[in-house]
């Protein structure tokens, strides 16, 4: 599986590369040339130290001629170890050759570098007195490359560290942002899904309302047809729905009785029949009939044939009773 954004690690990591090698290269630079700086000190302090003298101390001894040697050693070869003595700093050859005089045989040499290098060696004439020497310096091959070194390898390695680090932190985002987009995806054709499936229920709803809307209307217009009224009572026999067939059955609005008891239209005489027809119909579960007289709103008598059908919920049970008031039948 290919990893997305696959050029983002990948140039965290060439930059990474690119800038630890600028930076450890310039830092190997500035750590020889401290170095460097560092050997030209103790090089200048050096010949510092013989500069300080005006003149070699006496070598007359009570009006004697100067003595050449004393035990096989030159007098001013002792004053040069006496000056030098602990003065030379490790990694470092010190060398003090005359110039009166062509000879390779130094005057003083003092050496603490196991492998010198000769390339960088520094030299420096001296004069005291009527003496005058040449002071040569030579470094240690490790001396000035060492801490250059030291600082590459520091560099290259903190470098390595953090450039890893940063490469895999960018993978492991880029990782969660493909598994983001996965789950983006996903949730899209889900979505996609809901909708194609919203908009199905959308056209089945509209071509149920309208099948309901043809449905409740080709009921009003058989009703209308039958010349029946329509009334719907709840458990209570409380009027609920009646239809408009009222007016002409009682005259009276459908407005005017909802909320009503029903059996109030019905004739006193015809009152206990009907409520008997009305529990008999919720216990057989099946329409009942009956011939009574309603009362209409001069309170005159009209003769009607009611259909009884009691209404059975299959979530909540008994929830009403559903009538028909046929007119023109002669109650008995």
């Amino acid at each position: 599986m290919a990893l997305p954004h696959l050029w983002a690690p990948l140039l965290v990591l060439f930059a990474g590369l690119v800038v630890t090698g600028l930076t450890a290269q310039a830092l190997e630079e500035q750590s020889r040339s401290l170095a460097e700086q560092v050997y030209r000190k103790q090089h200048n302090a050096l010949v510092a130290r013989l500069r300080g003298y005006d003149e070699l101390p006496p070598l007359y001894t009570d009006g004697v001629a100067p003595a050449r040697t004393i035990n096989n050693v030159a007098p001013a070869e002792l004053w040069l170890a006496t000056v030098f003595k602990d003065a030379v700093p490790g990694m470092l050859n010190l060398r003090v050759d005359t110039l009166e005089r062509h000879t390779k045989t130094p005057l003083f040499q003092a050496i603490r570098a196991e492998s010198p290098d000769r390339s960088q060696s520094l030299r420096s004439e001296v004069e005291i007195g009527e003496h005058r020497w040449l002071v040569t310096t030579l470094p240690d091959s490790g001396f000035l490359s060492q801490p250059a070194r030291r600082s590459f390898r520091f560099i290259w390695l903190a470098g390595l560290a953090m450039t890893m680090l940063a490469t895999v932190v960018v993978v492991f985002l880029c990782l969660r942002i493909r598994r983001w987009q996965s789950h983006y995806r996903n949730a899209e054709k889900v979505s996609h899904g809901y909708e194609q499936q919203l908009n199905n229920m959308q056209v089945e709803k509209s071509i149920l309302r309208q099948a309901l809307n043809d449905s409740e209307q080709r009921s009003r217009d058989l009703v209308a047809l039958s010349g029946a009224t329509i009334c719907e009572l709840d458990e209570k026999a409380l009027t609920g729905y009646i239809s408009p067939q009222v007016v002409e059955l009682l005259n009276k609005a459908p407005a005017d009785l909802a909320g009503t008891p029903f059996e109030q239209l019905v004739d006193p005489t015809y009152v206990e029949n009907f409520l008997r027809t009305l529990q008999a119909s919720r216990q057989e579960r099946q329409i009942q009939r009956i011939d009574l007289k309603l009362l209409d709103a001069d309170d005159r008598q009209v003769s009607v044939t009611l259909r009884v059908l009691a209404l059975q919920d299959t979530l909540h049970g008994f929830s009403g009773y559903r009538l028909s008031l046929q007119p023109g039948i002669q109650a008995p």
